[in-house]
């Protein structure tokens, strides 16, 4: 996910690209399934087909954050433990995602990136793991209006969000199976 645009409404975020201290992020390999597969049923509701579809390289785009304690932060090794992952698509401009009803929400010719699944161990949080999967996705898609769902109720999760510059945009009634979702928004920065 490129420097933030200084017209940021937050002027206190300056920069989306993880700071050099941040937990490591790389992309998903074949050798993770099993592992993003076990941080998945961390989720609420998760979507194994479409993980395995980007894990695959055949859809979206599937960033893993790893615990690199133990070994070179620069290697792509499969012995960095997965800590958690985001797992993200690309869209037309102005295409919401999916199980959302078309309005003015998005930018009309701004490329689209939906953010489907991110999710951390629980053993992993709060230790900037998911900032650096965001701050990573973001500085990937410089200029892109970036979306997601959000449990209304999920207030740690809405912080993290409202950090990176997302707002609410609207509910979505009976989005998730439990009750309704929030669509968040984070618009273009290409100005």
């Amino acid at each position: 996910m490129a420097p933030r645009s200084p017209c940021s409404s937050d002027p206190s975020i300056t920069d989306v690209r993880p700071p050099p201290s941040s937990p490591a992020v790389r992309h998903a390999l074949p050798d993770d399934e099993s592992r993003l597969h076990d941080l998945q049923s961390h989720l609420d509701e998760g979507a194994p087909t479409l993980l395995d579809a980007a894990i695959s390289g055949t859809f979206g785009e599937c960033l893993v954050a790893v615990d690199d304690s133990d070994s070179d932060a620069d290697s792509n090794s499969t012995s960095d433990r997965a800590v958690g992952y985001l797992l993200a698509a690309a869209g037309d401009g102005g295409v919401p995602p999916s199980g959302v009803a078309p309005d003015d929400t998005l930018d009309g010719d701004a490329p689209t990136v939906h953010v489907s699944e991110l999710v951390v161990a629980p053993d992993a949080r709060r230790q900037g793991h998911a900032s650096a999967l965001l701050a990573t996705l973001l500085s990937r898609h410089p200029g892109a209006t970036v979306t997601l769902t959000v449990a209304p109720d999920n207030d740690a999760a809405r912080a993290l969000y409202e950090r990176f510059g997302f707002e609410v945009s609207r509910e979505l009634p009976d989005f998730f199976d439990d009750g309704p979702g929030l669509l968040l928004v984070r618009r273009s920065r290409s100005e």
